[in-house]
């Protein structure tokens, strides 16, 4: 498999992974390159992740090649993924090293050098919609507002609106209408009058089971509490991810046996306001 990697940052430094000796270099556009020497499961993690960029790897194809023989929580995953991204200024909005909902992992093929874009597209599921796409048209938006007259942007705001209803539906829905076939799985909504929460369960029972850990966080309605929140539970650990108001998105993890009080509620906050 192959051993040296080179893709760009947001910023448009570039990075090299040498997977032979755990190290990730990042060679600004100005200054000192920086070079860090990884953990052998991160640079694992990252080489698969690398060596077919656009490609969704499961969470347990991840474990086990990143953590070969050894067993493994949920929670060094968790970790592997939270230092990477934070070594290449990805903590935030997730534009780099992607989460796919109910999938696993990807690297975003754009900022791969030498990788054809057309195969990052074809690689990236069709029944798959990444709502970090969401950010730029978001972008688009806002510029398009501040230079619009005001009669204009009253009709600008309900379009957009319409848009983000319509990007809901088509991922809720998309394995559906691009299969032809049933989904296999459940999905109920709960509105909250500020936020909208998807849950998506295997059966109408298991949406019941959270919907009842999260009852308090339901009843809560507090500023900044607004947008879209997609729940999903595997195993014992809740994935969160989520469309703020003003478009960016979030992605929280964490694990019901958490005894943190206050927990689901919390986890929300963060991933609808980015409290730490």
């Amino acid at each position: 498999m192959k051993e040296i990697f080179h893709f760009r940052l947001k910023n448009g430094d570039s990075a090299t992974l040498d997977v032979a000796n755990n190290q990730l270099s990042i060679n600004p556009i100005e200054g000192e390159s920086r070079s860090f020497t990884l953990a052998y499961a991160e640079t694992r993690l990252l080489q698969l992740l690398l060596v077919q960029p656009g490609a969704i790897r499961s969470r347990n194809e991840i474990m086990d090649f990143a953590w070969e023989g050894r067993v493994v929580t949920a929670g060094s995953l968790n970790q592997a993924i939270f230092t990477l991204r934070n070594l290449i200024n990805d903590g935030r909005d997730h534009e780099l090293l992607q989460t796919v909902p109910r999938r696993g992992y990807r690297f975003n093929v754009g900022y791969v050098e030498g990788s054809d874009d057309a195969t990052g597209s074809s690689s990236q599921d069709a029944n798959s919609i990444d709502f970090e796409d969401i950010t730029p048209l978001w972008e688009r938006f806002k510029r398009a507002v501040d230079h619009s007259k005001p009669t204009r942007r009253v009709l600008i705001i309900p379009l957009y609106i319409l848009m983000l209803c319509i990007f809901a539906f088509l991922a809720l829905n998309s394995r559906y209408l691009m299969s032809g076939l049933e989904t296999d799985f459940v999905v109920t909504r709960v509105d909250n009058g500020l936020a909208t929460y998807y849950f998506i369960g295997e059966d109408a029972e298991e949406n019941k089971r959270n919907i009842d850990f999260f009852k308090a966080t339901l009843d809560t309605k507090e500023e900044g509490m607004a947008g879209l929140v997609w729940v999903n539970k595997s195993n014992r650990l809740y994935d969160l991810s989520c469309v703020r108001a003003d478009g960016r998105t979030g992605n929280v993890l964490f694990s019901e046996t958490n005894q943190a009080p206050n927990l689901p509620l919390n986890m929300v906050k963060k991933c609808l306001r980015g409290d730490q």
